[in-house]
């Protein structure tokens, strides 16, 4: 090659490499969508099951369903309230009524009288089925299809029930305004039963949402109170902060579901948990789930493949994310404040019950109980879990693509309603119960978690999990052992300083220096805002006296410290009491805490390394010590 086109050729080459480099630049951290916060995986306490079948239960491909909202087992059918995919006239929390047949494989809509109404609710009686339907109550006879209504020509003058509840002293069906009914001795009418059911705030009534029966008793539920009676007795029993649990948020439960087990007891399940209450005496017993620490990070909104996030989005989510690091925080102090009042130790993630979320629906089962959450790993999702009252211990769990609205027993199956509109998939699943009951007991789990079994949970987490855990926990010496100042990333260092606030160590000095660290070593990361909006306050609200501005060189000599009182240049005692990080020497920020936040290094930095050595600190303090009297006296 000519040696002239051999320049042209490198000539081009490096014109080329400066056009598209090969190496991409790495984007600043401001320009990056926010990672998760605080992460902090839910820890697992309950074996799943090693055996379980989950069949689909498939309804008519000519007339699909989105979800099931009530099941009810009679005979050997199962009767099915779900709300079709088109049809857009339902009132919300209803469905079609349909009948499906196990032995024969058979799913079939109701035809007739009820074809045309919105099923809120299913209830089998001996050989009757209950409906709650608009417009009052109805039986269907499954063996004719005879269908006998209940309304205001009954007696029952409600439009809207609640439900229907089954006694020993007969059935009672509560309307919508909490008035109460008994079903006739000809079980033909209804009668006004004596005492409705409480309200629990007269300026802001909230609607019934749940009655169920047990024994002698009935409970009836808002969205967030409970009240229970005998179904004899007038006087309602009325649980206003029964359902206010520790954790996770220390706000009023919300009830998705309410089931007796046939003796007088009640189970409730909530978004915060699992709840019992026993009708005779009014004891309540809780299985409160955790909270979640993980502040989930990315855009939070969906990107078209091949194009790139803007500048306004990602900054939108890093301010989420922020916000929800600022709740978690506030979520702290509510804790300990709580801790406070309750005098005992409270926090947002020591588990204080195997549940792994908050409850959907639940179905007894003679003497155990079946109980649907949610997923705490994957959003969408649930568990299914078996319980075993008597022994409070639990048997094992397997997991449900959906979320589940309802569940039914019969002899040999556990009947799954869910919402199946995310995936246009069937809403009803069967699993046999046989290899579930069958394991032994001796591999129940008991509901009780022991401290050794909790430390040795958090022990296998990722360090920085553990950072998140210890620090929540209250365990703020161990976020220090985890968090080295020079080497820990910027949620190391944030949550390290935030362990010297007046919840942790209470330690000012600390709280600042460290707080100045992350926005010197991670000013465009997520924590550095917050640090920001902090540091202001925190060194506002200190009680340093005036700063004592070294002086340059050209000024002012240097003073001789021999010349300063002997009591002023204990240089070690001031090192040891002023060196905060402990590396010998006294950075900017440790002598602005010492001697006030306009303080230089001016001339006293003799070696030129940008700190105050144990030489170099006589100096200082005989300044200080010669200062006016409105400065410190730098001890």
């Amino acid at each position: 090659m000519p040696l002239r086109s051999f320049f042209l050729v490198c000539l081009l080459a490096l014109i080329g490499e400066a056009a598209f480099p090969t190496r991409a630049a790495t984007p600043k951290a401001n320009d990056q969508e926010p990672h998760d916060a605080l992460a902090l995986r839910p820890l697992e306490w309950i074996p799943p099951f090693r055996q379980f079948r989950v069949v689909p239960v498939r309804f008519p491909e000519t007339t699909p369903m989105a979800g099931v909202h009530s099941l009810a087992v009679g005979g050997d059918r199962v009767w099915i309230s779900a709300g079709p995919w088109a049809d857009t006239n339902l009132p919300t929390g209803t469905g079609r009524l349909w009948t499906f047949h196990p032995s024969d494989n058979r799913m079939e809509p109701v035809r007739g009288a009820l074809e045309v109404h919105a099923i809120a609710g299913l209830l089998t009686r001996g050989r009757q089925l209950w409906l709650n339907i608009d417009g009052g109550l109805a039986t269907l006879d499954p063996n004719t299809y005879t269908v006998d209504p209940f309304g205001s020509a009954q007696g029952f003058t409600s439009p809207r029930p609640v439900g229907v509840a089954d006694t020993r002293r007969g059935l009672l069906a509560l309307g919508d305004s909490g008035t109460l009914f008994r079903l006739s001795a000809d079980q033909r009418t209804f009668l006004r039963h004596e005492g409705a059911a409480p309200v629990q705030d007269p300026r802001d009534p909230s609607p019934w949402r749940h009655f169920a029966g047990s024994g002698d008793w009935v409970v009836a539920a808002t969205e967030s109170s409970i009240s229970f009676r005998h179904a004899d007795a007038p006087q309602w029993t009325a649980l206003r902060d029964a359902l206010r649990p520790i954790g996770p948020d220390l706000q009023p439960a919300t009830v998705a579901a309410v089931v007796g087990d046939g003796e007088g007891r009640f189970w409730v399940g909530t978004d915060a948990g699992l709840w019992l209450v026993e009708g005779e005496s009014g004891r309540i017993e809780s299985r409160e789930r955790n909270g979640s620490m993980t502040v989930p990070g990315g855009l939070g909104i969906r990107i078209a493949p091949g194009m790139k996030p803007t500048a306004a989005a990602i900054a939108t989510a890093r301010e989420r994310v922020q916000a929800g690091i600022r709740e978690r925080m506030k979520l702290r102090a509510r804790y300990a404040r709580a801790a406070r009042e309750m005098g005992r130790r409270l926090d947002p993630v020591t588990p204080r019950s195997r549940i792994p979320g908050e409850v959907l629906a639940l179905a007894s089962d003679r003497g155990f109980l079946w109980v649907a959450t949610a997923d705490p790993q994957f959003q969408g999702r649930s568990r299914v879990l078996l319980f075993h009252p008597g022994s409070r211990k639990w048997v094992g769990w397997f997991p449900i693509g959906f979320p589940v609205r309802c569940l039914a027993v019969d002899d040999r199956h556990l009947w799954i309603g869910v919402d199946a509109r995310a995936a246009r998939s069937t809403p009803l699943f069967a699993v046999e119960k046989a290899p579930i009951l069958s394991v032994p007991s001796a591999r129940w789990t008991p509901d009780e978690i022991d401290p050794a079994d909790i430390a040795a949970k958090v022990a296998s987490l990722p360090p920085s999990e553990q950072r998140v855990y210890s620090f929540f926990s209250g365990d703020h010496a161990r976020v220090l052992a985890l968090s080295e100042p020079e080497t820990t990333d910027e949620e190391g260092l944030f949550l390290r300083a935030m362990s010297h606030d007046a919840l942790g160590l209470d330690i000012s000095s600390s709280l600042v220096l460290n707080l100045e660290t992350l926005v010197r070593r991670f000013p465009t990361g997520l924590y550095a805002a917050l640090a920001t909006n902090l540091l202001p306050t925190l060194t506002g609200t200190r009680s340093a006296a005036p700063a004592v501005t070294v002086p340059s060189a050209v000024q002012t000599p240097r003073p001789d410290p021999a010349q300063a009182p002997a009591e002023t240049i204990d240089a070690a005692a001031l090192m040891e009491r002023r060196d905060l990080n402990g590396d010998g020497k006294l950075n900017i920020v440790e002598l602005r805490l010492w001697l006030g936040p306009k303080t230089e290094l001016g001339a006293w930095d003799g070696n030129g390394d940008g700190a105050i050595d144990l030489t170099e600190i006589s100096a200082v303090a005989a300044a200080a010590a010669t200062a006016p009297p409105t400065s410190p006296p730098g001890r």
